[in-house]
């Protein structure tokens, strides 16, 4: 006997049934695939490591970082204001001329090296016009050169036969009555920790020094 053939409802439901078990034979090969390949593809990956801090290099000590605040230097004369003025360390003779007021009219400054750094306890000169020696700045005579208008502390320790007390150095204040090696170490480190000296009375704030003491060589000093 022949079989009657489906009815269209019949293959339909074929159909969708088909459908179902393909779909069911992709999901069971996902569940049982993925989770593996995922695994895999993790281990794969290199494993996070924390960046190591980098440590600056500590800076190595130059000369430049060992230069002094600033330099104390006595300007003397053509310039405005004669003084002494306390100026950046790496400042020049031209900013000092500057702090003093300028250059005079009657000023020669082709004898002026503008440029030439200041150094702590330096005294600048500037010359008049057809003047080719420095006044007595040294013991009260005029320095052996005179092409120079800068002089050194050494040079300028006193002026008129006084001991300028904002120039000199320790071994010269040493010579002063009542004054040893200590004391005018005092002085030239309080020199330098609280600036120049504005009157010989300053010194009676240097630690040693009473007005006993300052009495002794009163006469023997100056403030420039």
């Amino acid at each position: 006997m022949w079989e009657e053939p489906w009815s269209a409802r019949e293959k339909r439901w074929a159909v969708v049934a088909g459908v179902l078990a393909v779909l069911l034979i992709i999901l069971l090969l996902y569940l049982w695939w993925g989770p593996q390949a995922t695994k895999e593809e993790t281990a794969a990956l290199a494993p996070y490591t924390e960046a190591e801090t980098v440590k600056p290099r500590k800076q190595k000590a130059t000369k430049e970082n060992t230069l002094p605040a600033d330099v104390t230097v006595d300007v003397k004369g053509a310039v405005e204001a004669p003084g002494v003025y306390r100026l950046p360390a790496k400042a020049r003779v031209l900013d000092a001329v500057n702090k003093a007021g300028g250059a005079s009219s009657n000023a020669d400054m082709d004898q002026v090296n503008l440029a030439q750094p200041l150094t702590d306890g330096m005294v600048v000169w500037i010359p008049k016009k057809g003047e080719k020696q420095p006044p007595a700045v040294a013991s009260g005579s005029a320095p052996a050169s005179s092409d120079s208008a800068v002089q050194s502390s050494s040079e300028a320790g006193s002026t008129g036969g006084k001991i300028n007390i904002n120039t000199a150095t320790a071994a010269e204040l040493d010579e002063l009555n009542g004054i040893g090696p200590s004391k005018a170490e005092a002085i030239v480190r309080y020199r330098e920790e609280n600036g120049p000296f504005t009157a010989v009375e300053d010194l009676l704030e240097v630690p040693g020094i009473g007005e006993k003491t300052l009495e002794q060589f009163r006469e023997q000093i100056t403030v420039g």
